[in-house]
């Protein structure tokens, strides 16, 4: 029997309708649009019309990253990227860690008003992501469980919204082949970043221990916006939507979407 796919609960795509601005939010490796719901709200309370898809494999099965490449993600990124376009007057984007280098590459190649990336991998240092070609046939996967303080950060949060607790929404178990499309993005986005001209934020923080900030100037250097700004932040780790300073990167966007969306006033 033909086994039909399901969405795990609290990992569905979310849409909210505002106004003449909108706002794409793209989630990160293994994880859910859930990373960057509470970001997505937080806009759409601002009066914005937010969309962040879930990417393809992601939030169903972890097996299920075996079928899909990074140009998936792009396409995924650049068909919510039109939608908006379709029904606003101005559209930014926002990604988080492998949704920032989405952002990234969309900046390259597509037309927006300007993006905010957090916490972006331009470069990987890690040896073995270049070796994941072979790796995924003797290691096909591997535990990446989460056991940082982040999961009771996210139960309580929840619980103070009056949410489901959820946790958390990403796997565990990461697919060695999905590994090597990142690293690939990685690589491809590093290449393009030249060729992102619109206005950007930065958010990159000190206490990341996934990307390491050295990152953050890899991008600000890279790309030739005549509008860049750099915020660093100093308590959160990699999750920066959903950890500590959550609230303060939720301002740093929405303010810096306005002050574009209305660079003379």
């Amino acid at each position: 029997m033909t086994t039909i796919p399901t969405i795990v609960d609290g990992g569905e795509s979310f849409f909210y309708r505002g106004g003449e601005t909108g706002c794409l939010c793209l989630h990160g490796f293994t994880a859910s649009p859930a990373e960057v719901r509470w970001l997505g709200g937080h806009l759409a309370a601002e009066g914005l019309t937010v969309y962040g898809p879930r990417l393809p494999g992601h939030a169903t099965d972890y097996r299920d990253l075996n079928h899909y490449r990074w140009q998936d993600w792009y396409a995924a990124g650049l068909d919510g990227l039109k939608l908006l376009r379709s029904q606003c007057k101005r559209v930014f984007v926002v990604g988080h860690s492998m949704g920032g280098l989405l952002a990234l590459l969309l900046g390259a190649t597509a037309t927006m008003d300007g993006l905010v990336v957090m916490a972006a991998p331009v470069l990987f240092r890690n040896r073995q992501m270049a070796m994941t070609w072979w790796l995924k046939y003797p290691l096909p996967y591997t535990d990446q469980t989460d056991r940082s303080k982040l999961i009771q950060v996210i139960h309580e949060e929840q619980t103070r919204r009056g949410e489901p607790t959820y946790g958390r929404i990403r796997y565990n178990l990461w697919s060695t082949a999905a590994v090597g499309e990142l690293y690939r993005l990685s690589n491809v986005t590093r290449e393009r970043l030249g060729e992102v001209k619109a206005p950007l934020m930065a958010i990159y923080s000190e206490a990341d221990r996934t990307v390491a900030i050295e990152n953050r100037d890899l991008v600000v250097k890279g790309v030739r916006s005549a509008v860049v700004e750099v915020h660093t932040l100093h308590t959160s780790d990699h999750i920066l939507p959903q950890d500590v300073e959550r609230e303060t990167v939720f301002r740093l966007t929405t303010d810096f979407i306005r002050a574009q969306s209305n660079p003379t006033g």
